[in-house]
């Protein structure tokens, strides 16, 4: 590392640029091809929407699309640095029969548009690097104030306040009644195992120990977080698990309040139907949650609700590109583990993909108009959507059940409302989606300045010069009479 005000001399580089053994390394390796050879492992895998059986249900009346946006600031460049967390998640309502009526002659009538969507925003923010609360760590103080945003976090369309922690209790119940009590795998502080812990908190079971747990310690996002540098990661894991569980509290208050509706209802997640990180085991439990509600519905008579993950960006969008011409229009590609492990992850073909982490299978779907959709559904009534492959006496791959599209009896459903919602206003976009991201984004540039802004003047911080020349309050404005 240099001096502060240290500089490299302009031809520092040259050495490395000419250096024989990092030229032979580059050669030997190898990237994602840009090309398909032989299309045949494409089209084996791929079959028309209309081919698809489809169960018996209701169209979709309504789309409810969750997105989030995060940024983390520097309060004091420098050091020691201090930083803060901002997590922005959104839910947007969009009235199908409205949103398709905006567009009945020619031209988008954008305040029919308006009027067919509802948003539900929810912000909190956590403390970074050398932020803490008075008398404990650092760690602990981001333990605490992640636990108190999510008890804080709430929505009250169905009545009764429903948190983000009384959604985290519901996944460790059963639908319509969250557990009483949850356990973590162990203790943050002394890590002894199988700590109970109720919504409102608790302490260590073990005598020498007696610290404060939270319910949201199950998430284990702690294990990630730094006292002494950036936790842009954290920060994502946060918000990322918050989305989920705001989808939950919807889905819920749907079943507690009137359960026919998420019939007529399809559920959008900015990016897969995953948990990553040290909150994967978390999957397990919205396996759980997700079996008991399809079981619930059917025990009614009910179908499920749409379920469905879009992503925009990673290796899988980037795969659907490369591929992309390989696959007619209205079509849908099974992506199955042997075809994940060999042309996408670059792993073993026996490779056990998806097992820790996924309550949704991908597809690759080709739009009526063209575009590619990269999204992740869910297994009904229930089960892994990924399972260990199976391999037979002469060395061949044997179809596992996740693998075989009568698993999936919503997706024809899924994909053709998600065709009726396409967007050009951004490639392979559907509308829900947009509309969710443009509630929850945080804005670089101004809007970045303003949250830096904030969190000095709230921390008693000198406040930073550029900060505020970005920084105009708005003018008062004088009501006419």
């Amino acid at each position: 590392m240099p001096y502060d005000h240290e500089r490299a001399s302009r031809i520092g580089h040259v050495q490395t640029a000419l250096s024989p053994a990092i030229i032979e390394a580059m050669e030997r390796w190898q990237t994602p091809s840009l090309e398909v050879g032989d299309p045949t492992h494409i089209k084996d895998r791929i079959t028309s929407l209309e081919s698809l059986v489809m169960d018996e249900r209701p169209n979709p009346t309504f789309a409810i699309a969750f997105d989030g946006s995060n940024q983390e600031v520097e309060a004091r460049p420098g050091y020691p640095s201090v930083r803060v967390g901002y997590i922005q998640i959104a839910g947007v309502y969009v009235d199908i029969f409205k949103f398709l009526g905006a567009n009945n002659s020619g031209l988008v009538d954008s305040r029919q548009l308006e009027r067919a969507q509802i948003t539900q925003t929810v912000n909190s923010v956590l403390p970074g690097a050398n932020v803490f609360l008075n008398g404990i760590t650092g760690r602990d103080s981001w333990r605490a104030e992640f636990d108190r945003s999510f008890a804080e976090s709430e929505i009250t369309d169905f009545g009764k306040a429903f948190s983000l922690t009384d959604a985290l209790m519901t996944i460790h119940g059963k639908p319509g009644a969250p557990a009483s009590s949850l356990t973590l795998s162990k203790c943050p502080t002394c890590g002894a195992p199988d700590q109970r812990v109720t919504a409102s908190g608790g302490v260590c079971a073990i005598p020498e120990c007696m610290e404060k747990i939270y319910p949201t310690d199950v998430l284990r996002g702690y294990e990630e977080f730094t006292e002494d540098g950036e936790n842009a990661l954290t920060l994502t894991r946060a918000m990322n698990i918050a989305e989920r569980l705001l989808l939950i509290s919807y889905i819920d208050g749907f079943y507690r309040v009137e359960p026919r509706m998420l019939s007529q209802g399809i559920f959008i997640t900015d990016g897969p139907l995953a948990v990553y990180g040290p909150a994967a085991p978390m999957k397990s439990k919205f396996l759980d949650y997700w079996s008991q509600l399809c079981l619930a519905m059917d025990q009614r008579d009910f179908a499920p609700p749409l379920l469905v993950g879009i992503e925009k960006s990673g290796r899988f969008v980037d795969h659907a590109r490369v591929i992309d011409r390989h696959i007619p229009n209205g079509h849908v590609m099974m992506l199955d583990t042997p075809y994940v492990n060999r042309y996408v992850t670059n792993q073993k073909p026996d490779h056990y993909y998806g097992k820790d982490e996924f309550y949704g299978r991908r597809f690759i779907y080709k739009t009526s108009t063209g575009e590619s959709l990269v999204v992740t559904v869910p297994r009904v009534p229930g089960g892994h959507p990924y399972e260990k492959p199976r391999i037979d006496s002469s060395g061949d791959f044997i179809q596992v059940p996740s693998e075989q599209y009568q698993f999936y009896p919503t997706l024809r459903a899924t994909l053709e409302t998600l065709d009726l919602m396409q967007t050009h206003l951004y490639p392979n976009a559907v509308i829900p989606v947009a509309l969710a991201h443009s509630a929850s984004s945080l804005p670089l540039g101004t809007g970045r300045s303003v949250l830096t802004l904030l969190a000095q003047r709230s921390l008693g911080m000198p406040q930073d010069s550029v900060a505020l020349s970005r920084f105009k309050p708005p003018r008062n404005r004088q009501v006419g009479r």
